[in-house]
């Protein structure tokens, strides 16, 4: 694992990554549309209706080849699919989905 990519688990919690220093080159596009994407379903998923079973299905599927797909997603930053997933749909707190200011 890249030594620059900083993952805190604890507990319940989502695990925290700081990203800003991936792969040395400071802000990546990439990054951060996959990062954007794993916020957005979180958002859905807290959601109602026709948009949290989106979230629902996006979060289960077992997609591995799309680039974007939630197993995928994962895997390019180091995390466990199934744990991260756990920890989205039974998190015991409202998981922040707020940008923090660089």
């Amino acid at each position: 694992m890249d030594d620059s990519l900083e993952i805190i688990v604890s507990g319940d919690k989502l695990p925290q990554m700081d990203l800003s220093f991936h792969g040395g080159n400071g802000y990546d596009p990439m990054h951060e549309l996959m990062r954007a994407m794993v916020l957005r379903a979180i958002d859905d998923y807290n959601s109602k209706g026709e948009v949290h079973d989106e979230a629902v299905e996006y979060l289960n599927s077992t997609e591995e080849e799309y680039i974007f797909s939630f197993i995928a997603i994962c895997k390019h930053f180091g995390l466990d699919p199934a744990k991260t997933r756990y920890a989205i749909m039974n998190a015991t707190h409202r998981i922040s989905t707020r940008r923090r200011a660089a």
